[in-house]
């Protein structure tokens, strides 16, 4: 992923944890694009879309944790 698909990907999650509500109709995630993303980014609703999914589908994993494949530890000794 480009660095500034992952910067746009982290403005929709910040813009949507802000103002989506999942149980109220008026304050679905077309109604944050529409209203919120739309006048900042200026992306399609397909691209809004096609963001979420790979915000979902991105790992939750920094530098510092470990991974299944983490071989640097071999390594040192």
């Amino acid at each position: 992923m480009y660095k500034s698909t992952a910067k746009k990907a982290q403005i929709i999650q910040r813009i949507l944890n802000e103002h989506y509500e999942p149980g109220r109709q008026d304050r679905c995630k077309l109604w944050v694009y529409r209203n919120k993303i739309r006048p900042v980014l200026g992306i399609s609703e397909r691209t809004f879309f096609r963001m979420l999914s790979l915000i979902e589908n991105t790992p939750n994993t920094t530098d510092n944790e470990p991974t299944l494949f983490d071989t640097t530890e071999f390594l040192k000794k």
